[in-house]
């Protein structure tokens, strides 16, 4: 990375916001990144970094495409979600993506008990939906070591098509890289029926994560990642607050790869979930899956195509 004379107040904004974000639904989107177990903000170097972390791309392969689907079975909905999937391109400075996934959307606050004194109790409700979202990420170098990124995006659910943004940083020197992504600063709300007597929301949700390569700058055999939700993010089983960790490594130069990792919540009970992935290296190009199994049947699943230059 090298700079080019952005203006450095370009950081302060994109930190601002991230800590003004809040919370959204943990995504099963990027085969490598959910079989380390969620743990990828601090690595982030394939086309998926543009759901992940798109500042990551600056230190990644120098063209990227990402071809996958997959399924999520949220804990406490007892039946599978809707299929998501993920088609990725990146050609830093910039990346493109079209992805499906369901979302844990949060519907206003309602009137909840009152008691002797009229005082009145509120919560709120947790819904899935479905969206799709095209995405365009733009890089930014502030420094030698920190890259910006901004990616505005087009999100929409049924009828309802809404603005969106996301904002991340990533910070890389020598074999350690440290991450930001701040993702749907927007808030994009959507109706959840005919009559748009629901609205539902996406909320802002904030992540760090670091990473360490034995290879790094440049390709590497071992990757050791841990990630960490900033703010909480509502599941129909309560909030959650993430912490994740995963490892990856490499074998017959580049030609194989396992993974796995997990995760769990600081917030209420741990609800871990367990993830293996592999990679294999067929005509130029990558086969990849991962499955993730957790409590209260959290479970998880993708199968996806990479290719990396």
């Amino acid at each position: 990375m090298s700079s080019n004379g952005c203006n450095p107040a370009l950081l302060a904004v994109v930190l601002s916001l991230a800590l003004a974000a809040q919370a959204e639904a943990q995504s099963s989107l990027g085969v490598r990144a959910n079989g380390m177990g969620g743990a990828f903000v601090g690595v982030a170097d394939d086309a998926t970094a543009v759901y992940w972390n798109p500042a990551g791309l600056a230190t990644g392969a120098i063209v990227s495409m990402n071809v996958e689907f997959g399924g999520l079975q949220p804990a406490g909905t007892g039946d599978w979600g809707p299929r998501h999937a993920l088609v990725a391109f990146s050609l830093p400075p910039a990346g493109l993506a079209y992805y499906r996934q369901g979302s844990f959307a949060v519907a206003p606050p309602e009137a909840g008990v009152a008691d002797p004194q009229s005082r009145e109790e509120v919560r709120s409700s947790v819904h899935t939906i479905a969206t799709s979202t095209v995405a365009v990420s733009l890089l930014q170098s502030l420094t030698e070591h920190i890259v910006v990124s901004a990616t505005p995006k087009v999100v929409w659910a049924g009828d309802s098509v809404r603005p969106d943004v996301d904002a991340s940083m990533m910070l890389a020197a020598n074999r350690f890289r440290v991450g930001v992504a701040a993702r749907h600063l927007a808030s994009p709300s959507f109706d959840r029926d005919e009559a748009g007597l629901t609205a539902v929301e996406l909320e802002r949700h904030v992540r760090i994560g670091g990473g360490w390569g034995s290879g790094w700058p440049g390709y590497t055999r071992v990757v050791v990642a841990v990630d960490g939700d900033v703010t909480r993010r509502a599941t129909p089983t309560g909030d959650r607050r993430d912490v994740a960790a995963g490892v990856e490594t490499w074998w017959r130069e580049r030609r194989f790869a396992l993974r796995g990792g997990v995760r769990g919540s600081t917030v209420g009970e741990a609800r871990a979930v367990a993830s293996l992935g592999a990679s294999a290296l067929v005509a130029g190009f990558y086969l990849e899956g991962y499955v993730a199994r957790g409590q209260a049947d959290d479970r998880s699943w993708s199968l996806g195509l990479r290719y990396s230059f």
